[in-house]
This record gives structure tokens, sequence and C-alpha cells, in this order.
């Protein structure tokens, strides 16, 4: 097998969706085989299916909040309270 040329020009998020695919490629290939004839440890297999969950896990970050927080406030909310709390302090 052999490696895939790295194209330094690439985004390298790109390149390691390459890497991503390249280990389920591997990962697809030892399930196949024999218990006797698979290549990995047991271990190492783990390992495999680890890193590719973390790397998609990083891949597919949302950096988006899903808790939205505060609804807005508008301008005129904003000054119809600033000036109810001026009138309460000049009384």
């Amino acid at each position: 097998m052999a490696y895939p040329e790295i194209n330094w020009k690439k985004n390298e998020y790109h390149q390691l969706q390459e890497v991503v695919n390249l280990l389920k490629a591997i990962q697809e290939r030892e399930s196949k085989r024999h218990q006797m004839d698979e290549h990995l440890t047991p271990c190492t297999a783990e390992v495999v299916l680890e890193v590719i969950e973390m790397l998609q896990d990083e891949i597919d970050y949302d950096p988006t909040s899903n808790d939205p927080g505060e609804p807005p406030i508008t301008l005129d909310e904003m000054h119809t309270a600033a000036w109810k709390e001026h009138q309460e302090m000049h009384r």
C-alpha cells in the first residue's frame, strides 16, 4: 500500500479528514480479518478507533454555542429603562 502524497497547499482540516479516512480504511480491513490473522493488536485497534473519534469530533466542531443566552434588547427598550431609572433617581 502506498501512502498518499501530501499536498502542502491543502487546508490542514482536509489533510486531517484524509487521515481519518485512511484510519477508517485500516480499521475496516482489520475488522474483516479472522482474529488469528489480524495485523493489529486489540489494544492498537482500540487506539485507532479512539483516534478516529477524537479527530472526527475536532473536524466536526461547531464553535457556535447551543445556549441562546438572554434575548437581545432593543435600543428603545434600553433607553426606556434608562429613562425610568433616571426619573426614579430624581424623585
